[in-house]
């Protein structure tokens, strides 16, 4: 069923870890913001087109190990700063503020993983 729905124009078919052969008009290298596009456009023009990516998961480097994650932690660490020093300049007083590595690493993986 994969392998027929492959050859519909218009159509991207997924295959994790495959190590299945054939025959592709195009092959992508990387899955990141310019690769899943360009295998979209590609099968969308009617090209039997695969999509190679290291990680397994789509969305490149910025969305899996960089931008994302790190602003991800960036913002839970700004709001332990707002909380420990600054909201009580708006009259709100906090006590024992702490971090929770372990929640804000929760935190970082749902905001990558959606």
């Amino acid at each position: 069923a994969a392998s027929a729905a492959a050859n519909v124009p218009g159509r991207v078919v997924a295959r994790a870890m495959s190590s299945g052969s054939g025959d592709y008009d195009v092959v992508i290298v990387g899955g990141g913001p310019g690769g899943y596009v360009a295998a979209i456009k590609a099968a969308q023009m009617g090209m039997k087109t695969a999509c190679v990516e290291s990680r397994g998961r789509l969305g490149g480097t910025c969305l899996n190990v960089g931008c994302i994650p790190s602003k991800a932690l960036l913002h839970s660490s700004h709001l332990y700063e707002e909380a420990s020093k600054h909201m009580k300049d708006y009259g709100v007083v906090v006590n024992d503020v702490s971090v929770d590595l372990d929640k804000m690493l929760d935190f970082k993986a749902k905001t990558v993983d959606g």
